[in-house]
């Protein structure tokens, strides 16, 4: 477990986690505002979150990452709230598992 880093770049995932949550905010956004394209926005902001969520979900299983169990189920109960929290945390979690 030498190699921490994704197979795509950190700064990549988190274009991903930042461009999904616009598109889906702008995306609902325009939806409120009966906007013709509303509905562009939300599917592509939909596919980039399950994208994301997809890579991460794979990160979690392949690295040994501290309470383990407990990061995959919040993936699946808050799966927005999750992925930002787990990005924050994935060096922390990283060096806990490591010890245990």
């Amino acid at each position: 477990m030498e190699n921490q880093d994704f197979k795509i770049g950190i700064k990549t995932v988190w274009f991903l986690v930042a461009g999904n949550l616009l598109l889906m905010l702008f995306g609902a956004l325009a939806k409120i505002q009966h906007w013709e394209f509303s509905q562009f926005f939300l599917t592509v902001g939909l596919m980039l979150f399950f994208s994301t969520w997809i890579i991460i979900l794979s990160d979690m299983v392949k690295t040994k990452i501290y309470n383990k169990k407990f990061w995959i189920m919040t993936m699946f109960i808050m799966p927005f709230i999750a992925i930002i929290f787990y990005l924050i945390q994935r060096n922390k979690l990283i060096r806990l598992g490591q010890k245990f």
